[in-house]
């Protein structure tokens, strides 16, 4: 799916944008989304919801995690054996301030896990974070290249006392910064480890955003795979799911049975999204 230049700049800049979805895709997964909200009762203005998960099942984009552009992208960047993991719906409607500060996803982990040779040239991070947005979406903000090395001056300027999060409106704008202003069927893919935030200020429109996230079983895991609960997958819920979504979830199931240790990488995960966002 990627040429060398594109493998190249996701190693150098953490992100690499490409079309994935067609305007049909769209149109059925924005169509999907209205309906399941109307027969929640949903009214919420903005909500993150887990739409692997039962109860908070969304059926109508569960085979965006089978996409195959997406999953032979990822391939692309990662190596064979691509296992979906996370997978959330962001939506938020027009007038809702959406500001983070700028950050690594380092905020689920303890101190002492965290290893200053993630953010080096040579760390083969096995993960990589997708958003697919679903209307106009101009959140997603990024510093690229800075997967690969420690914070700079002005970073550490902007971070001060926290190096897990910067305070939302922090001055000096990081010069660096790069918004990617996404439109409906394209993917950004990217590192987490890159500085990034979600910042729109108040946004002038709805937000129907989809993130995904991508582990390689051909690499050990590293700390950001066991987003999804698998104990939640029970084989009545399973057997009641399209057959390309449940082979998708039987594979993750697979691939945390060959990694326990990924059981504590879940449990942080669960504590941080806990304060992040309201849970459904």
């Amino acid at each position: 799916m990627l040429t060398a230049a594109e493998r190249e700049q996701f190693h150098r800049q953490g992100y690499l944008i490409r079309d994935a979805l067609s305007a049909d895709d769209v149109a059925r997964y924005v169509g999907g989304v209205e309906r399941a909200r109307a027969e929640r009762g949903e009214r919420g203005r903005m909500m993150n919801l887990q739409f692997l998960q039962p109860g908070k099942d969304v059926r109508a984009i569960q085979d965006v995690i089978c996409h195959p552009a997406l999953r032979a992208i990822a391939a692309d960047l990662l190596g064979d054996g691509i296992v979906i993991d996370g997978a959330s719906l962001f939506y938020a409607d027009a007038g809702v301030d959406y500001r983070q500060g700028w950050h690594r996803d380092l905020m689920q982990v303890p101190d002492e896990q965290i290893d200053p040779r993630w953010f080096s040239d040579a760390y083969r991070y096995n993960y990589v974070q997708v958003n697919i947005p679903l209307t106009c979406d101009p959140c997603l903000w990024i510093v690229p290249g800075s997967h690969r090395r420690p914070y700079d001056e002005a970073e550490r300027r902007i971070f001060g006392g926290d190096p897990r999060i910067a305070p939302v409106d922090a001055q000096p704008e990081l010069a660096q910064g790069m918004q990617l202003v996404l439109q409906p069927g394209q993917a950004a893919f990217y590192n987490n480890y890159a500085v990034h935030r979600g910042y729109a200020g108040v946004l002038r429109q709805r937000r129907i955003t989809i993130h995904l996230g991508f582990h390689s079983s051909a690499h050990a895991p590293t700390c950001h795979f066991g987003v999804l609960d698998h104990r939640q997958y029970t084989p009545d819920y399973l057997a009641s799911l399209a057959p390309d979504v449940r082979a998708a979830l039987e594979a993750h199931i697979a691939e945390r049975a060959r990694h326990p240790e990924v059981d504590q990488y879940h449990a942080w995960h669960q504590q941080f999204i806990s304060k992040e966002f309201e849970i459904r």
